[in-house]
């Protein structure tokens, strides 16, 4: 729960914005701070940045003006910059200006720049740096330790847009796939109802994977509309972020559990757990195992060194959950296999293709991204991670309610399949 509760605040900081608003104590300052990133598309780029000091009294402080350096790197010279001292990083920057801050708490005369891609797209790296102490040393008095040092960066892309390159066209692909799951849902929830008027019987397994759906189309939907105010104002909305975060953690909760449940046999040869005590804690775990992928990937979110949410580190502990999820799988279905034959132990073959391609999609992925160009990363995770998810789905919906549904055959609750062929 406390991961979940971090992922809260810094979902505040990031709502994927590229309207960026940072602050720092001016006494904490380093030598050289980075700001943010931000993919630039083929043709002209414009940024806007500004600072300002609060929190000086003083008469003669407030009348005065500072001096802070803005660097900006492009992704070709940014790794031999971060393998130099601080102070020596200028070097590789293509844009420096010293620009001069009022200490009477408003905000610098804007900074306008412009930049050009004209053969390939590329990531900007965007910094501030303090080598000369010029602005630190004004403020060494103990009075002055509260002084914070404010910088606001808006940046708009090619054809004034809010997006930086690695999010272009995630929009208009997640109302394909909203669309794609609306098709689903209203035709699990006709499947169900009809099933149920026909036969008077209930598949509690498909019911599951409807609300699932239902979760996975509300947390789409739900950042699609967080998207369309993004690409007005460059911040989008926090509520809907936060709201389409909390669905997705409870969409994948829900498959995962309808997954590992099958695995072990549940709707075939049982459809009540004897053992609670034991899925419970089961049931919790998968559910922190989800919060903490989730979670990790807000991990310095912004930081220099990551394209996508789950760059380095954070990307292969997300991994190993999901292979750890996949082995479990794997363990309950071949323990389901030796207890059956003939047709169950087809449906479990079935469900291991169709499982196993949701499990190891995502460390698929994050191993692929490591020859793909940095530019592109977030997309080949986003987009990747969304339609192997809703494959899986629209697998598991042809595996549950096809004609010929080996499912309709062994499940637990339902009629036997020769009975129900009588009235077709």
């Amino acid at each position: 729960m406390y991961k979940f509760l971090i992922l809260l605040q810094v979902l505040f900081w990031i709502s994927e914005t590229k309207r960026i608003q940072k602050s720092f104590r001016i006494r904490q300052l380093s030598d050289w701070e980075y700001l943010t990133k931000f993919g630039a598309e083929v043709g002209d780029v414009t940024y806007h940045i500004k600072f300002r000091i609060i929190g000086l009294e003083s008469e003669e402080m407030r009348e005065r003006k500072f001096p802070i350096l803005f660097e900006l790197y492009l992704d070709e010279e940014w790794p031999q910059a971060l393998e130099m001292q601080e102070c020596e990083r200028a070097s590789q920057a293509r844009r420096k200006e010293t620009i001069q801050v009022p200490g009477n708490g408003e905000y610098s005369q804007v900074y306008t720049g412009n930049i050009k891609a004209k053969l390939r797209a590329h990531m900007w790296y965007y910094a501030i740096s303090d080598c000369h102490r010029r602005l630190r040393d004004e403020f060494k008095e103990d009075q002055y330790k509260k002084i914070k040092f404010e910088v606001d960066i808006h940046i708009k892309n090619v054809g004034k847009t809010e997006f930086s390159v690695e999010q272009f066209g995630i929009q208009y692909f997640m109302i394909v796939v909203v669309l794609v799951d609306i098709i689903m849902l209203a035709y699990n929830g006709y499947y169900i109802v009809q099933r149920h008027e026909k036969y008077e019987e209930f598949s509690l397994a498909l019911f599951l994977l409807v609300i699932t759906l239902f979760l996975e189309t509300i947390s789409y939907g739900v950042n699609l509309l967080h998207l369309w105010v993004y690409s007005y104002n460059g911040e989008g909305v926090f509520v809907l972020h936060v709201v389409s975060v909390i669905v997705q953690v409870a969409s994948q909760f829900s498959l995962t559990m309808i997954l590992v449940m099958l695995s072990w046999g549940w709707q075939i040869n049982f459809n009540k757990f004897d053992n609670f005590e034991i899925f419970l804690p089961l049931s919790l775990l998968i559910a922190f195992f989800q919060l903490t992928i989730v979670g990790v990937g807000f991990i310095d979110y912004d930081a220099y060194y990551k394209d996508h949410s789950y760059e380095g580190w954070v990307g292969w502990l997300a991994s190993f959950i999901f292979i750890g999820e996949f082995i479990y799988f794997i363990n309950g279905l071949s323990n389901t296999y030796k207890k059956s034959n003939g047709a169950v132990q087809q449906f479990i073959l079935m469900l291991g293709i169709y499982g196993g391609f949701y499990f190891i999609s995502f460390p698929v992925l994050q191993t692929v991204n490591l020859i793909v160009a940095r530019y592109l990363r977030h997309k080949v995770m986003e987009i990747g991670t969304i339609t192997l998810r809703t494959a899986a789905i629209l697998l598991l919906t042809h595996l549950f309610t096809s004609k010929k549904s080996i499912f309709a055959k062994i499940s637990y609750d339902n009629k036997s399949f020769l009975d129900r062929n009588k009235d077709e």
